[in-house]
C-alpha cells in the first residue's frame, strides 16, 4: 500500500497493490484509521493493482465508507475483485469511479 502525496485538493489517496487477505491487511487498516483521525476530506482508495482479495478487504471498504466522509474507490477494478464486490451485494453501496481522477472530481 501506497499513500499519494497531496494533489492539493485535500484528497488521501491509497493505492493498493498485490494480495489483500487477513495477513497483509494490517497497513491499509493503518492507513484508514489515521485518516479518520486526520478527518481526510476525501479519502480515495486505488484498487486497480489488487491481484486478490478476500472479505476482509471487503470488510475494511465497508466500514470506511461509512467511516470516511467523501469516500470512493477508483478502478479500474480487476475481474476477481470486480467479482467479489457484485456476489457480496458491496459494489452497489460503495462509490465507485473508473480511476483516480474521475475520483478526484466526484
Amino acid at each position: 500500500m501506497t499513500k499519494l502525496p497531496d494533489g492539493g485538493d485535500g484528497a488521501l489517496v491509497l493505492v493498493l497493490a498485490g494480495e489483500f487477505d487477513s495477513g497483509t491487511m494490517a497497513p491499509f487498516r493503518r492507513a484508514l484509521a489515521e485518516a479518520r483521525a486526520a478527518r481526510a476530506v476525501r479519502t480515495i482508495i486505488d484498487v486497480s493493482g489488487v491481484t486478490y482479495a478476500d472479505s476482509g478487504l471487503l470488510r475494511l471498504l465497508v466500514q470506511a465508507h461509512h467511516r470516511l466522509p467523501r469516500f470512493t474507490v477508483a478502478g479500474p477494478l480487476p475481474p476477481q475483485l470486480r467479482r467479489l464486490l457484485e456476489v457480496s451485494g458491496v459494489a452497489a453501496t460503495l462509490r465507485i469511479t473508473p480511476d483516480v481522477e474521475a475520483a478526484r472530481r466526484a
